[in-house]
């Protein structure tokens, strides 16, 4: 990469504009100060009136200076990034998108040409693609009695004797 590039991604930059939502945030903050006392009302109104003339990053953090957390949390500059849910397994896609379109697909079929039977088409598809993942998934670790742990509503040797079983001596 660029010095440039690595310059543009820095969140740092003080001279990155900045507009209404940056200026609300920080106006928040400065509520929070003044509902603390670390401002008085004339110096918060002053701070309000360069917050609303702030043209850049750096002009209001330098209201801050002085004071300290919180301080206003500004947005990211390289917009809005969205969080990318890597939990859900590509088969739960896969099986939605199945059962999603391949049953209306089936209804129509089985309406216009009675074929009902294609019903079954995209849920065995599902059935068939989540038994492949669990196939292919590696087997999940056992407790050393080879039986469920605790968690799983198995007894471990911690839990004492077994109330239901009965000693016989």
């Amino acid at each position: 990469m660029t010095g440039v590039e690595d310059h543009e991604s820095d969140p740092t930059r003080p001279e990155l504009r900045i507009g209404t939502p940056e200026r609300q945030v920080a106006e928040a903050a400065l509520e929070v100060h003044l509902s603390e006392k670390r401002l008085d009302p004339d110096e918060f109104d002053q701070r309000i009136a360069a917050c609303a003339q702030a043209s850049n990053r750096g002009e209001l953090l330098r209201l801050f200076a002085d004071l300290p957390a919180p301080h206003p949390e500004l947005p990211s500059p390289t917009g809005a990034q969205t969080e990318i849910d890597d939990d859900i397994p590509p088969v739960a896609v896969a099986g939605c998108l199945a059962l999603g379109l391949g049953l209306p697909v089936a209804v129509v079929l089985g309406w216009v040409y009675g074929t009902w039977w294609a019903l079954a088409v995209p849920v065995t598809a599902t059935v068939a693609m989540t038994y492949v993942d669990h196939l292919r998934r590696p087997p999940r670790e056992a407790t050393p009695s080879g039986g469920p742990g605790p968690a799983h509503g198995g007894r471990s040797a911690a839990d004492g004797p077994d109330p239901t079983s009965s000693a016989s001596s």
